[in-house]
């Protein structure tokens, strides 16, 4: 450990290098002398590279921040915290040279805000973490028809930017949440009705490549590569900068309305109808959540994340005139900016910061004829196993359900990764989010959601509705998403993945996230 901390101090002192990325040659002499890729990476990243040393709050702050703690748990040997691209490509580009030359202990993780709560997602024990964080500008383009949003940033920090200006952009609904790991698995936004996936609003991604290469895609430059990277994950490279699509947005209508468990089978009602292509109102967006808190007993609500992107109706308009006429324990609904609401919704997920987390997803057929019944019984499934999990410290524990209708997805789907083109259904999301305390009731409750999770799909199967396709960005750690954007997706992933990383950097190097196969 002292050796370590002693190895960046001297390359802080002594060793301050150009910006240019370091020749191979150069790089094989550092690994050469040390046989380690921290020591190599602390030589020409001298002010980047943190090691796990009482003394380097660098690395302690970068560890802290993951908001689950099963990635908090994972020991990296140093972390990169890089500050622009050519940081990032002197980073991979070291790591690449070592990856050739089979150096162990050289294995790499990528992350921005870290949000996704399983284990090695965006960590990793022994290796390298590179941590974007500080990568996080918000510029707006003169013409106010575009922003550059550094991958670092959660979207609490881009939205005031943008509020402040009337404007928006299409993206995350927590402030918490970040933003490289929402735009490259999709990205369900309030205004996906109007404006689709939040990747499909992007215009231009800055990356860098497995071999420390800086090059862009678009519609026009690397075209195939611009489409890989909505919805493909990690698989192609490092994003170092995201041009994203903005469009005028004043103060709309938008906050929380909780309801009794009791007013269930309404809600199930109200929603199947609500989500409907025929009906879907696109300036409307719903997070329907049914929330059990563990404590001295179970406490169950309904809580309803509403908002209606046009201010200028007066509430509730009719979408949701309906669900606002149902019995309520509180309401916050006003009209305000966005960050507003992100940062309402976000506030739960800054509760749970550091706590044991978990996400795993399912996607059902919205048929209006079927899907009340379906959300009956699943419901009996899902309250049996909150109740048998009433032990688990500190659980809180939602089940949620999201639109997901043909006239969303299909805004743009041929243009994305995210294998949706071969769908004209009605679907409908459903998530699982739970959290805890004690890393002990982790297998436990992995166990339950694993098994709650078969008897829901096999319910879906039994009455016609199940559907295979799995939001990235709600995946577990058991799920398999890439899989289940389709076997013509999937073929075309793996063929950009060899075009752009023959020598399978990302799929071998960079273990966290979802692979393709290959």
């Amino acid at each position: 450990m002292v050796y370590l901390f002693l190895a960046w101090f001297i390359a802080c002192a002594l060793h301050l290098v150009e910006a240019a990325t370091p020749d191979k040659n150069a790089i094989l002499t550092q690994l050469k002398k040390n046989g380690a890729c921290c020591t190599a990476l602390a030589y020409f990243l001298p002010n980047q590279t943190h090691f796990n040393d009482i003394l380097d709050t660098g690395y302690s702050n970068s560890q802290l921040s993951f908001w689950s703690a099963q990635e908090q748990s994972l020991k990296p040997t140093c972390i990169v915290i890089p500050t622009s691209a050519q940081d990032v490509s002197t980073a991979v580009t070291i790591l690449y040279v070592a990856y050739q030359a089979s150096i162990a202990g050289c294995k790499y993780a990528v992350r921005g805000a870290g949000h996704t709560p399983h284990a090695g997602a965006a960590n990793i024990n022994g290796g390298v973490t590179i941590d974007m964080q500080s990568m996080n500008q918000v510029t707006v383009a003169a013409t106010k028809k575009s922003v550059s949003v550094g991958p670092g940033n959660r979207w609490g920090a881009v939205y005031p930017t943008l509020d402040d200006m009337d404007l928006t952009m299409v993206g995350g609904r927590l402030s918490p949440v970040g933003v490289g790991g929402l735009l490259t698995g999709g990205g369900i936004s309030f205004f996906s009705g109007r404006y689709g996936f939040a990747c499909d609003n992007i215009q231009q991604y800055e990356l860098v490549l497995g071999n420390g290469t800086i090059t862009t895609a678009s519609s026009n430059t690397n075209p195939s590569l611009f489409r890989a990277l909505k919805g493909g994950n990690n698989n192609f490279g490092i994003v170092t900068r995201f041009d994203a699509k903005v469009y005028p947005q004043s103060s709309f209508w938008g906050g929380i309305i909780t309801q009794p468990m009791t007013n269930k089978e309404a809600v199930f009602d109200f929603f199947v109808k609500f989500s409907q292509s025929a009906n879907y109102d696109p300036f409307s967006a719903l997070i329907t959540n049914f929330a059990w808190i563990a404590g001295s007993s179970l406490t169950s609500l309904i809580v309803l994340d509403v908002e209606y992107t046009n201010g200028s109706v007066t509430w509730p308009p009719p979408a949701f005139a309906p669900l606002d006429a149902m019995l309520k324990v509180a309401t916050t609904v006003r009209k305000d900016k966005l960050s507003s609401f992100t940062t309402e919704i976000g506030s739960t997920n800054i509760a749970t910061s550091g706590h044991n987390n978990f996400f795993s997803t399912l996607t059902f057929i919205n048929k209006p004829d079927v899907a009340p019944e379906f959300l009956r019984e699943a419901f009996k499934l899902v309250d049996a196993t909150a109740n048998s999990l009433t032990t688990v410290v500190g659980l809180i524990y939602t089940f949620t359900l999201q639109p997901l209708p043909y006239v969303l997805y299909s805004k743009a789907s041929t243009s994305n990764a995210l294998g949706l083109d071969r769908f004209k259904d009605d679907l409908a999301n459903i998530l699982f989010t739970l959290s805890w305390t004690l890393p002990t009731d982790n297998d436990r409750v992995y166990s339950a959601i694993q098994k709650l999770q078969g008897d829901i799909i096999a319910l879906a199967k039994e009455k016609g509705i199940y559907n295979e396709w799995l939001y990235l960005n709600y995946a577990s750690q058991f799920q398999d998403p890439i899989k289940a954007y389709g076997s013509a997706s999937v073929a075309f992933l793996k063929s950009v993945s060899k075009q752009y990383d023959p020598a399978g950097v990302f799929q071998k190097a960079v273990p966290g996230g979802f692979k393709l196969g290959l």
